[in-house]
């Protein structure tokens, strides 16, 4: 006999073979973006700023040459791809282009991609920008970030706000790996010195850069640090739009703590300064969570070596952050303070105070939950995806907190992907109207990874467009579901007494009944089903105009 998860795919195949909409919105079936030969991975995604999306990703597709490649492809606001069938090829040349990584090229919904590339023997750093079109702007194959004779890696880039962007990377002109950086003009042109500048240059090892945009047409960079020669520490610099070195030559202490601090993302502060977060060993036994705010100047602004954002027994790793406004920052990792991995999260005010629980929330309740991403929402809030476990493999699921870290949707979170075997490395980006757009490496059809992709409107749910809902009041569980002859629709709000209207629709959007009761206890029970085996979707309206919500549930008989 099949398993569930089985058979619910073959039963979606057949309500879904003919639906041409725009998003698929089965959470088995999705929407696919590339299918090719070999596997399409370390997927990074922008918006287009027209409500969809501009993914980049590397590419084993070239079965003759038997190396990576990386391709680009745009998603419009309503699923479908806007460029070349299977992507456009941003660099195919000989040798292997790997660990791309994407950022915007401005309003125009243009894109710069940044790579390292093989072509010359040793790696190198590349870059290649592409309009809204999918028009390749720089050249076959795109310019040279920097071609130094030794092997330079883990390129990260950021817009400048002038049509270019600002690349920093890991260089072993020196044998240990230092830190570079070159500006890129909106037209491929090289700003500052040929193969960029030293951002550090001390002994030992500096690596894990990443950077965030100052502001002001320059750049915050951060980076771990074994100058000591010890253990690494958290260092930062600033580089202004002409290349001058902003604070303390090879950068200043963010963190020097006992032990190791690592993997430090970055976030604007809104003020010109940069947010900083890394992975803290200072306790000498596990991993913990800190975070430091520095200044335009360069000077940290709260307790010396950082806030601690969450000091749980066990692991926390995985950190992923996003600034949302006058709020704060939100944070969320994978952490290991039960006996399996869950994705936790906290907001940090500008001051540095903690406004969740202790510790932070816990987002996800699958058997196991890793991989965080995150993205603003466009509202001042956050959507966070991660990889949730189950029985059969890898789902996808995603939470989203508003301004206050307040949590928006369904408790441990709604299921973007729940396709067959794994669907793992999610990136996301915001649809412009509060929801996302969620892509990932996906495995239903083997063991090679192909792209696949989603869209959850702002509540949550693939359908609002069936009646354009106003934003719901509510949240609903839907159970059993499966359903065989009845269903219970539970509100999580105390709506007990209410009057409501319960619309149904079939997989295709055809309205075919309407039920209008009132809640009793806070739960709707509709027994004598009469519909056959398959997907539907339904709209919940309160009364007196309190709202509505939208969800849906299978029929198994």
């Amino acid at each position: 006999m099949l398993n569930n998860k089985l058979f619910f795919t073959f039963l979606l195949f057949i309500f879904f073979f003919s639906f041409k909409a725009q998003w698929n919105t089965s959470t088995v079936f999705n929407t696919a973006v590339v299918i090719q030969p070999k596997s399409q991975q370390n997927i990074h995604s922008i918006s287009d700023t027209k409500n969809g999306a501009i993914i980049a990703w590397d590419d084993n597709r070239n079965i003759l040459t038997n190396s990576t490649d990386v391709y680009t492809q745009r998603i419009k606001s309503d699923g479908f791809s806007k460029w070349t069938s299977g992507g456009v090829p941003i660099c195919t040349a000989i040798g292997a282009q790997k660990s791309n990584n994407i950022t915007s090229g401005g309003p125009d919904g243009s894109a710069i991609i940044t790579w390292e590339d093989a072509r010359d023997g040793n790696y190198d750093i590349y870059a290649q920008k592409i309009d809204s079109s999918g028009n390749i702007l720089w050249g076959t194959n795109g310019v040279v970030v920097c071609n130094r004779a030794t092997n330079q890696k883990n390129p990260k880039i950021v817009s400048d706000a002038d049509g270019g962007a600002i690349i920093v990377w890991e260089d072993s002109a020196s044998f240990y790996f230092d830190i570079y950086a070159q500006r890129i003009s909106f037209n491929g042109v090289a700003q500052w010195q040929a193969n960029g500048i030293g951002i550090c240059l001390v002994p030992n090892q500096q690596q894990n850069p990443t950077l965030e945009s100052d502001g002001l047409g320059g750049a915050i960079i951060t980076w771990q640090d074994k100058r000591s020669n010890v253990d690494y520490d958290i260092y930062a610099q600033q580089i202004s739009a002409n290349g001058t070195l902003g604070w303390t030559s090879n950068g200043v202490i963010v963190c020097n703590a006992a032990n190791t601090q690592s993997n430090p993302k970055i976030e604007p502060d809104g003020n010109n300064g940069a947010i900083i977060g890394w992975i803290d060993k200072r306790n000498a036994l596990d991993y913990n969570i800190y975070s430091q705010r520095i200044n335009s100047t360069g000077n940290v602004q709260w307790t010396n070596n950082g806030v601690l954002v969450c000091g749980s027994s066990n692991n926390q790793s995985a950190l992923e952050m996003k600034y949302i406004g006058s709020t704060g920052v939100i944070y969320s990792w994978k952490d290991e303070r039960i006996s399996f991995n869950q994705i936790y999260a906290q907001l940090i005010n500008l001051s540095g105070a903690e406004q969740l629980t202790s510790n932070g929330m816990q987002l996800s309740s699958g058997l196991r939950s890793i991989n965080p991403n995150s993205t603003q929402d466009g509202s001042g809030g956050v959507i966070i995806a991660w990889q949730d476990s189950t029985s059969l493999g890898w789902d996808i699921k995603s939470q989203k907190l508003d301004a206050n870290g307040s949590v928006q949707w369904i408790n441990g979170g709604v299921i973007v992907s729940d396709a067959g075997f794994d669907q793992t490395s999610v990136s996301q980006t915001t649809d412009g109207t509060g929801g996302a757009i969620y892509i990932w490496e996906d495995r239903r059809n083997g063991s090679d990874a192909e792209i696949y992709a989603h869209h959850l409107f702002y509540n949550g749910s693939e359908f609002v467009g069936i009646n354009e809902l106003t934003k719901s009041k509510s949240s609903v569980l839907t159970f059993p579901n499966p359903a065989i002859d009845y269903i219970q629709f539970k509100l999580q709000d105390k709506y007990d007494g209410n009057d409501c209207t319960i619309d149904l629709f079939d997989a295709v959007g055809n309205k075919i009944q309407t039920i209008i009761t009132t809640i009793t206890k806070n739960k709707i029970y509709i027994s004598n089903l009469n519909l056959k085996n398959g997907l539907y979707f339904y709209t919940l309206t309160l009364q007196n105009n309190e709202g509505s919500t939208t969800g849906k549930f299978l029929i198994n008989k």
